[in-house]
């Protein structure tokens, strides 16, 4: 499974543990800054 774990700073310690914990259960991790990004939802 692709996993996207939105924090603002991948060394803080939460979302190390998160990113080890999935890696583990052999999951693909990415460290997404949500500040950086947006989310477009429309109605289709």
């Amino acid at each position: 499974m692709n996993i996207a774990i939105l924090s603002r700073d991948p060394k803080l310690y939460s979302t190390r543990r998160l990113v080890e914990a999935a890696q583990l259960r052999g999951h693909d991790v990415r460290v997404v800054n949500h500040v950086k990004c947006d989310i477009v939802i429309e109605k289709k």
